[in-house]
């Protein structure tokens, strides 16, 4: 332990975080701000998103069920590129939707081209008030100017301070749930359920059935089977969103990123590189009929060439739009009683304070500035 009880603290705070996720993804479903996304102001014709971390599953999950299930298309693009200016040609007269949990440096970024875009749509927990609580009055001076804008709408989802430890696990949660509520007031009627209590129910009942179909199913993270990363085969309704539950293992256990890839991608180079440098095989799947049948000759494969291969006791069992929420939970008992087991100190992180070179990165000084000044002249 830390001399100064930092590692009791962090393990402590992360599973009263852990805890909460059901209760706030039912509040927040039945909060007047669940009800405000459900009936947004701005309908977009086209989308482009983006997000950094966690945001990015956020971005390419809502890209995923416009793309699926409504008229409205949509394509992700990497924060990164937003560093220099973009082709008009991309954003004319298409909405931009950022995704940034505490309005970061990178978020701020992409929000400096909003004067290139028909509208935009800011997905974030922070607030005026709760940032300047916390020092952060660059970023409070940021958001204020956004929220009197006409042409850009927020959208936001708890918690407003999910800092202290490194890892995340109540944002990502919700943040799924606020895309999802947004996207759905956009999808073919009768298609999905629009009404946000109903989601956010649901989405509790999801993550509550992941987090025991994993307590089931993974075995401890020992330390051993795990210690050089894994490989997650994920149903094709998951593997395009997936990247908050790959961040997981590398910012709780500080272990490998998985590699993600969907289940017949398998048989395409994978399989033969993990026969040569074994690996654990970790699966998720639908129940029943042909991602079934996909398990079996994985698993066959798997056996010939020695390789464990692990999968949901019982498969992924939602409502396809809503697998996001089980996927969280599957790997939470799995990554607390890691992180205790391995005395990870989630408060005084390794590199601690050493990631501002780019965390901090501002990009243009115009572009900057742009994000935080009033709508620009076009």
């Amino acid at each position: 332990m830390a001399s100064d009880g930092s590692m009791d603290s962090g393990i402590r705070l992360l599973r009263e975080r852990v805890r909460s996720i059901p209760g706030l993804l039912e509040a927040w479903g039945a909060s007047a701000g669940a009800q405000l996304a459900s009936q947004p102001r701005i309908r977009p014709r086209r989308v482009v998103a983006t997000g950094l971390g966690s945001s990015e599953a956020h971005a390419r999950y809502l890209v995923w069920f416009l793309n699926r299930f409504t008229d409205v298309p949509a394509e992700f693009v990497p924060t990164g590129s937003l560093v220099e200016p973009m082709d008009p040609d991309r954003s004319k007269g298409r909405t931009l939707v950022v995704f940034s949990q505490g309005l970061s440096v990178a978020g701020r970024i992409a929000l400096g081209h909003r004067a290139g875009f028909a509208s935009t749509v800011l997905f974030t927990s922070a607030t005026a008030e709760g940032l300047r609580r916390c020092g952060m009055t660059e970023r409070s001076d940021c958001l204020e100017p956004l929220e009197q804008d006409e042409t850009v709408e927020v959208i936001r989802f708890p918690p407003a301070d999910e800092y202290t430890i490194l890892i995340r696990v109540v944002g990502p949660a919700l943040g799924f749930l606020a895309a999802r509520v947004w996207a759905g007031s956009l999808a073919r009627p009768g298609d999905f359920c629009s009404d946000p209590r109903s989601l956010g129910a649901a989405a509790a009942r999801a993550f509550r059935a992941g987090r025991e179909a994993g307590r089931e199913a993974w075995p401890r993270m020992d330390g051993t089977g795990f210690s050089r990363g894994f490989v997650l085969l994920a149903s094709p309704d998951l593997s395009e969103y997936l990247q908050n539950v790959v961040y997981k293992f590398l910012e709780g256990l500080f272990r490998p990123a998985p590699a993600l890839q969907e289940l017949l991608q398998f048989a395409h180079g994978p399989f033969q590189q993990l026969t040569a440098s074994p690996r654990p095989v970790v699966v998720l799947h639908r129940r029943g009929g042909t991602e079934s049948d996909q398990l079996d000759r994985i698993r066959q494969m798997c056996r010939s060439a020695c390789l464990d291969c692990l999968s949901t006791a019982s498969g992924l069992v939602s409502p396809t739009d809503l697998l996001a929420f089980e996927a969280e939970g599957l790997f939470v008992d799995a990554l607390l009683d890691g992180i205790e087991r391995e005395a990870v100190d989630q408060v005084a992180w390794p590199g601690r304070g050493l990631d501002g070179p780019l965390c901090d990165y501002p990009g243009p000084t115009p572009l900057l500035e742009a994000s935080c000044a009033g709508r620009l002249a076009r």
